[in-house]
């Protein structure tokens, strides 16, 4: 059996995306599981819950260990022979945490590039074996049959010249998720609309860096919905001008549907990603269709028993490599920083997009 270390089980990112697939797993006799947190072993969306997971426990087919009691902290710091570690916790401990398992493990994967500070990168560069530290992301792993077919199909529908990204929600953001959003949107969804598109671009199913730090940014305007819980930014508009022009819309409270798509022009077509349905659909000039598909809906499981079958490779759907995640992280923030200095415009939730850059302007007139 494969043993595997999972922090930050309580999370809402392990909730949603690891703990149901990897209990599974578990309940299969396929991995030993050793989940990783603070305080009782209860996760916010209740999958599993409380009482499942005691019983686990007690039944000695997962482990949970509680960072806050002495016996527990001292089992964690003496882990070792473990094949894989997913680091899932608050963005400000990745590389401290991946740092902790450095030579105790074959492979770490960090959920989300890396860290929420470059200087907590810079800290850990030095340290970093080839091929032991990787970046991931769910939308990368979702977008893999559509990275697989743009491949494809390349020479029929020519290479990238434009792309558009979407992942504008309706909805505000939710108690449990106000410290894992607080940077805001740049940093949170931008993320991944850099991770899919850096695949578009390199023609694979993960980001090319060598192409990835050759992005210029043009324009960022940001904002904030009224009354929103958080201090970073709810919507972010970024112009990107080089290598080719590229634009991307991210943000909550926004509109009263979903708007989550991806456009990709490129010299002989068009290719179209359908986020919020999981569909996709590529067509050449003429405007025929070439291909249709679905994007991954069970992506997270994908990635999982993908990962944990075959092990960890740049072809495994979401991973990508440590020195991508990096140059990602510094375009997030080099974007953050271009965000106007004072306070940003604040929206009523559910403005339009054009509600919303109208207000930015505006604004801007006014600090002129």
């Amino acid at each position: 059996m494969k043993k595997v270390v999972l922090l930050g089980f309580k999370g809402d990112c392990c909730g949603r995306h690891y703990n149901k697939t990897l209990i599974e797993m578990v309940l299969r006799e396929e991995i030993e599981l050793i989940c990783v947190d603070y305080g009782e072993p209860e996760n916010v969306r209740g999958v599993p819950s409380l009482k499942e997971m005691i019983s686990l426990i007690n039944q000695k087919k997962a482990e949970y260990l509680d960072l806050q009691r002495s016996e527990d902290k001292k089992k964690y710091q003496e882990l070792k022979d473990i094949d894989f570690v997913f680091v899932v916790t608050w963005d400000k401990t990745h590389c401290q945490i991946a740092q902790d398992f450095l030579g105790r493990t074959k492979a770490i994967l960090i959920d989300k590039p890396l860290d929420a500070f470059l200087r907590n990168v810079d800290r850990f560069l030095g340290d970093v074996p080839q091929n032991v530290v990787f970046g991931f992301d769910h939308y990368l792993a979702k977008f893999y049959p559509f990275l697989t077919k743009i491949n494809e199909h390349i020479e029929r529908i020519g290479a990238p010249e434009a792309i558009e990204f979407r992942l504008l929600e309706p909805i505000a953001i939710p108690t449990h998720r106000i410290v894992a959003l607080d940077r805001g949107m740049i940093y949170d969804l931008f993320s991944h609309g850099l991770a899919v598109i850096g695949g578009v671009m390199s023609r694979q199913t993960n980001p090319d860096p060598n192409l990835l730090r050759k992005f210029e940014i043009e324009k960022v305007r940001a904002a904030k919905y009224l009354g929103v819980p958080i201090r970073g930014d709810t919507y972010a508009y970024v112009k990107i001008k080089q290598p080719f022009e590229i634009q991307a819309r991210v943000g909550k409270a926004v509109g009263w549907e979903p708007d989550k798509i991806l456009k990709v022009q490129c010299s002989k077509g068009e290719v179209f990603a359908d986020i919020q349905n999981f569909k996709f659909s590529i067509f050449d000039l003429a405007g025929n269709k070439v291909e249709e598909g679905n994007l991954f809906p069970d992506y997270a499981e994908k990635f999982l028993k993908t990962l944990i079958d075959k092990g960890v490779s740049l072809q495994t759907p979401g991973v990508m490599s440590f020195e991508a995640a990096k140059e990602i992280l510094f375009i997030l923030d080099e974007t953050e920083h271009r965000v106007p200095p004072g306070e940003l415009p604040g929206y009523p939730p559910g403005s339009t997009i054009e509600e919303i850059e109208d207000l930015i302007d505006k604004k801007k007139e006014e600090l002129i």
